[in-house]
């Protein structure tokens, strides 16, 4: 294939979409068929003309730099944009060749509608989706929470009459940026440990709703134990840290987390330290934080769910493919 020009419009770029949620605007824009465009980027098939509020769309690296090209963007503009351009999900492939795939379900994450608020902010009026780790997205501008229901006609729930989840979801926003990818497993453990069957809750997945009312309780939960894995990846957590902290999670959340929460803390014990004399140079310090440790992954998939996620495995695994969500 030779080289591209860029189309004549260029549609503005939404953060979280989807490859096909943005190709697919594309298309609209410029008064063509999606086939087409992807006829122009690459090689490739798909299940159908697959509905991007379905599936992903996929690209190997070569693709990647044509539709960067086709866009009229610069590659890494697009990939901060648009999750599913990132190196971990490009498909492997010939450098030479640019090719697509287009399955008839995502290779990981979930589909969800994004706000129509926020992208009319951009300019954008079609329907956006976004590829997200979990089957919600809360927009704390506008207090609306999305999912990946596909009805037109409640494409949201108006979050104003619970002003607290919306203040749950910038904490945990604060949480995650703050922390990174440990962020990111403290909030999994947390939904983990609501889901332990004597906590006698819903479990994510088992309702539309069920996220708002778990959320709150969740990121508490969740900034709870960050207090105990900072000591502990500082290397200052010792055994009287583990029964203060139990003490005053189980007085907030209720005895009946005490199983739960007593487990989570006998898997986070103090990390071993490697032999003197190099043991000090091994410290982590705080600019190491960030860094997730035993006994959790220490790469953190972009798109994991909580069950990919979470050290916690209760006899919910036994029974349901996805425990927690």
């Amino acid at each position: 294939m030779g080289a591209l020009r860029p189309l004549p419009y260029r549609v503005p770029l939404i953060d979280g979409e989807s490859t096909g949620s943005y190709i697919t605007r594309l298309a609209i824009r410029h008064g063509e068929s999606v086939g087409h465009l992807l006829a122009t980027v690459g090689e490739g098939k798909s299940a159908a003309e697959v509905d991007p509020r379905l599936s992903e769309l996929y690209l190997n690296a070569a693709a990647r730099q044509r539709l960067a090209a086709l866009g009229g963007r610069p590659l890494a503009q697009l990939t901060r944009a648009l999750a599913s351009l990132r190196d971990e999900h490009l498909l492997p492939g010939r450098p030479e060749t640019a090719e697509w795939k287009w399955p008839w379900r995502p290779h990981s994450g979930f589909l969800v509608r994004g706000c129509a608020l926020c992208a009319a902010r951009r300019g954008v009026f079609d329907t956006v989706w976004l590829i997200r780790p979990d089957p919600w997205h809360i927009c704390v501008r506008h207090g609306r929470f999305h999912d990946t229901s596909r009805d037109d006609r409640m494409p949201f729930v108006d979050l104003s009459p619970g002003p607290h989840v919306v203040q749950a979801e910038h904490r945990r926003i604060h949480l995650v940026r703050r922390l990174g990818p440990v962020g990111r497993l403290l909030v999994a453990d947390a939904f983990a440990v609501l889901a332990h069957p004597e906590g006698l809750l819903p479990r994510l997945g088992t309702s539309r709703t069920t996220p708002l009312r778990l959320l709150p309780a969740a990121i508490h939960l969740a900034h709870r134990m960050a207090g105990l894995e900072r000591l502990r990846l500082d290397h200052r957590l010792v055994h009287s840290d583990y029964s203060r902290w139990l003490k005053k999670a189980q007085g907030d959340l209720g005895q009946r987390l005490s199983v739960a929460l007593e487990h989570w803390s006998q898997l986070h014990k103090p990390l071993q330290l490697p032999p003197l004399p190099h043991c000090r140079a091994a410290r982590v310090q705080v600019r190491d934080y960030r860094q997730p440790a035993s006994p959790h992954l220490r790469a953190v998939p972009e798109m994991a769910p909580v069950n990919a996620l979470t050290c916690l495995r209760w006899d919910v695994l036994a029974r349901d493919r996805h425990p927690y969500g």
